[in-house]
């Protein structure tokens, strides 16, 4: 069995940790209509802003205790101690999470955008946004989460939510080129330009913070 089966079914058993963000981004989405009054135009454009806030907050919580179990229990330092490439296995670690949570929470944010707007299109342009956007969210928050190690997950979300601004910056701005026909693509190519320093990056600074850990 290799590594990516056992990374794969030890979160897949750990029900509360995939299933409790996607409730999480539901329960989001299902209150925000029932506490503002319904005017069409006005809560078509506030919702994306909190679609996205949502999204954001759901993969805040999922990396919330990627570290945490191993860490208590001492494979985390085991794994250290056996992977030379320990930044590969927080690399795949990050992806597994990814494929059993941001790729729902991907797809209810196109179900959501699909029912408010009714606008096939634009909910079809969101639904590559949702999916670049949880990507790079969820690995911030693992570099929060590495940073908070032994310290409470709090510091680690003070630190990285700045990080996380110029993305929402962006996802904003994206939604209007959509709606404007102008642009559009340059912001996917912004976001996966972005995602591609970012899954480099962080899985070796979360492994050498890990490290420090540890010693």
């Amino acid at each position: 069995m290799n590594i990516f089966e056992i990374e794969f079914i030890k979160l897949s058993k750990k029900t509360r940790s995939w299933l409790g963000p996607i409730l999480v981004f539901w329960l989001i989405m299902i209150a925000y209509p029932l506490t503002v009054e319904y005017i069409e135009d006005k809560f078509e454009t506030t919702f994306f802003s909190v679609l996205w806030i949502a999204i954001l907050i759901s993969m805040m919580l999922a990396a919330e205790d990627i570290f945490t179990e191993d860490y208590n229990d001492g494979s985390l330092e085991q794994s250290v101690l056996k992977n030379s490439s320990f930044p590969l296995l927080i690399s795949l670690k990050i992806f597994i999470y990814w494929l059993l949570i941001g790729i729902p929470i991907s797809g209810l944010s196109f179900i959501f955008s699909f029912g408010t707007s009714e606008d096939i299109i634009l909910s079809l342009s969101t639904l590559p946004l949702s999916l670049i956007s949880t990507y790079i969210f969820l690995n911030l928050f693992v570099l929060g989460n590495a940073l908070s190690l032994n310290k409470g997950s709090v510091l680690g979300a003070l630190v990285t939510m700045p990080m996380a601004l110029p993305v929402l910056i962006a996802l904003g701005k994206s939604v209007v080129a959509i709606e404007l026909g102008i642009n559009f693509f340059a912001f996917i190519l912004l976001l996966l330009g972005s995602l591609s320093i970012i899954i480099v990056l962080v899985p070796i600074i979360a492994a050498y913070i890990i490290k420090a850990h540890l010693e």
